[in-house]
């Protein structure tokens, strides 16, 4: 299974460190990143409740553990993404990488606020990645668009990805982190986290209003 070479959003909020896993607009200028689809695998899913040193390699295996809570949020997880191996710069899915990449995607209609939300909304579903699976050294979640009737394999355009290493996410509170803190930590100088937005997103007033609060 090889890596699709995607496109991701080039501006000064938008961080690119390290290859990502989503594809952003087409319009948008570099950096370049990649991104693989779903891994396939054999692991059952009580390996992902047993405390394994990594997660199960495909992405929907996760689903008993996180489903209830994205599904709160109005969100479920795709087959797309899984473990994937970095090594050397690369990004090849890989049952012993050290990456997780997840994808998730609205059960219903979606408003910019609520894309907002999912910024920090979604990180905190998954904020116990690295506890739960001490190997992992990085993840990144993309919220994906409304279904917007393409043909079925076409892979969406994402609009928003958060990009966190186990160091990275030790320094924030997941029981209180706000959407404005991450987007604060991508702007810092040296930059924190990599949080990546689409073109769409970046320029709407809500996101605007948070950049002006934080600056």
């Amino acid at each position: 299974m090889t890596a699709r070479r995607m496109r991701t959003v080039g501006l000064a909020l938008v961080l690119a460190a390290g290859a990502g896993g989503c594809g952003s607009d087409d319009d948008a200028a570099p950096p370049t990143t990649t991104t693989a689809p779903g891994a396939e695998t054999t692991t059952s899913t009580t390996d992902a409740e047993a405390g394994s040193d990594l997660p199960p390699a495909g992405a929907l295996e996760l689903e008993p553990l996180y489903g209830p809570a994205l599904a709160e949020l109005g969100l479920r997880l795709t087959d797309r993404g899984g473990l994937i191996d970095r090594t050397g710069g690369g990004y090849e899915p890989s049952a012993t990488g050290r990456h997780l990449a997840l994808y998730v995607e609205p059960i219903g209609e979606r408003t910019v606020d609520e894309y907002l939300d999912g910024i920090a909304d979604v990180a905190v579903v998954f904020g116990d990645v690295f506890s739960r699976w001490p190997g992992l050294e990085s993840y990144d979640v993309c919220q994906e668009p409304e279904d917007d009737g393409s043909e079925p394999g076409t892979e969406p355009l994402p609009v928003t990805q958060i990009e966190l290493t186990k160091q990275e996410a030790a320094a924030f509170d997941w029981d209180t982190v706000t959407v404005a803190e991450l987007v604060r930590s991508s702007r810092a100088e040296p930059p924190g986290i990599a949080l990546r937005v689409s073109a769409s997103l970046i320029n709407d007033p809500a996101f605007e209003a948070i950049v002006e609060e934080i600056s």
